[in-house]
């Protein structure tokens, strides 16, 4: 069977499956109470069922296994590491999702993930021309993989965000990976299929019916963050780091500044809080819409700035993508200033309220970490 044919059948069945089985993860998740938590960092009021991740994910791989059977120029034994690994990060999460796991447990299976994927050759080989030696590109990438799951678990906290980003960042990395690495392509182009059958019921507009959950955010992130590591083309080689930093800079800029501010305040690392991204563009006046708009014009500019440096030769590539990775340092600087100045003045008229309306509205700038729930944040 033409591959790009059959790319084309499993990518429009993982989009169906994953469509027709959002309303039943619903109606189940309504049946047995299976809500997302409502804490510190997160929007949204009521109960909205969180397990999309199942819908995602299962149309994921059964799309996936499919295509191991009906072409033969997908290969199982190379992508079985990844996908062994990316199971078990799901069913973990999914477990998570369901009964509260602690967090050293969570970050074990993290690890046994990673060592799957890095024993088996899935890891970063060079920087920029610089052929690493094997215990430095083992510790940067165990490190990569550990930080991309955790990035893409933190930054879902507002309808519709960690799928966008995940769909563009996919759609991205298929493209770059298409003429050197087919068989990553296609993994990319039918989970992204899979990510638009979510997000018909996960868009903002008017709200969420259905959250992915920590089975769904830590897996994509995990599934981002290793399918490039595969291909080993020469001249995606040599820039192949600084690309993923920018294709992934929302989720990566968003943890960084979330674990600066935990350190800076003295509070634990993985304390939820509303100074994500997303906080504070809504503070800023921003609805959710407009919020998740501005994100995703931003990401399809940096992500075709990613693109456009496949066609250039190594250096001048390289200054492209370091230009794009600076831009974004800029927009999150000018975000966290901006919002810091908004608060400062918010803060200043509650010397003018009354007591009780002072409390309030200082509880609902912090956090209101008092009753914060126990559920920690990005784990």
């Amino acid at each position: 069977m033409n591959m790009i044919f059959s790319f084309s059948i499993l990518s429009a069945g993982a989009l169906l499956l994953s469509a027709l089985s959002m309303p039943l993860i619903i109606k189940f998740c309504k049946t047995f109470s299976l809500y997302d938590s409502v804490n510190a960092r997160k929007i949204h009021s009521g109960n909205i069922p969180r397990l999309g991740g199942i819908g995602i994910l299962l149309s994921f791989f059964i799309c996936v296994t499919v295509g191991f059977f009906i072409d033969s120029n997908f290969s199982l034994m190379s992508a079985l590491p990844l996908l062994i690994a990316a199971v078990l990060i799901f069913v973990f999460g999914v477990i998570d999702d369901i009964v509260e796991m602690r967090a050293i447990f969570k970050l074990a299976v993290q690890l046994i993930a990673c060592g799957i994927v890095v024993m088996n050759d899935f890891r970063f080989r060079q920087i920029f021309g610089w052929i690493m030696p094997y215990p430095i590109s083992l510790m940067l990438t165990f490190g990569w993989i550990l930080g991309i799951i955790n990035a893409y678990n933190l930054i879902d906290g507002m309808d519709g965000l960690c799928g966008t980003l995940s769909l563009t960042a996919l759609l991205t990395m298929g493209f770059v990976l298409r003429q050197t690495f087919l068989e990553g392509a296609a993994v990319c182009f039918i989970l992204a299929a899979a990510i638009v059958g979510f997000l018909i019921f996960n868009w903002p507009a008017p709200n969420a019916k259905i959250f992915m959950g920590d089975g769904g955010s830590q897996c994509l992130g995990f599934l981002i963050s290793v399918i490039p590591l595969y291909s080993l083309n020469d001249h995606l080689e040599f820039n192949k780091l600084l690309m993923m930093l920018v294709i992934v800079s929302f989720p990566m800029m968003d943890t960084i500044a979330a674990i600066w501010r935990r350190i800076r305040d003295h509070r634990p690392i993985m304390s939820p809080d509303k100074s994500h991204l997303h906080h504070k563009l809504l503070n800023l006046g921003f609805t959710k819409v407009q919020a998740l708009s501005m994100v995703i014009g931003i990401q399809t500019l940096i992500c075709m700035t990613v693109v456009l440096s496949t066609f250039l030769d190594k250096i001048k590539a390289s200054v492209l993508l370091a230009v794009a990775y600076v831009f974004m340092i800029g927009f999150f600087s000018v975000i966290h200033f901006t919002n810091r100045a908004v608060l400062k003045k918010i803060r200043e008229n509650t010397e003018f309220m009354p007591v009780e309306q002072a409390i309030k509205t200082e509880s609902e700038l912090n956090g209101d970490e008092t009753k914060r729930s126990k559920k920690s944040d990005g784990q």
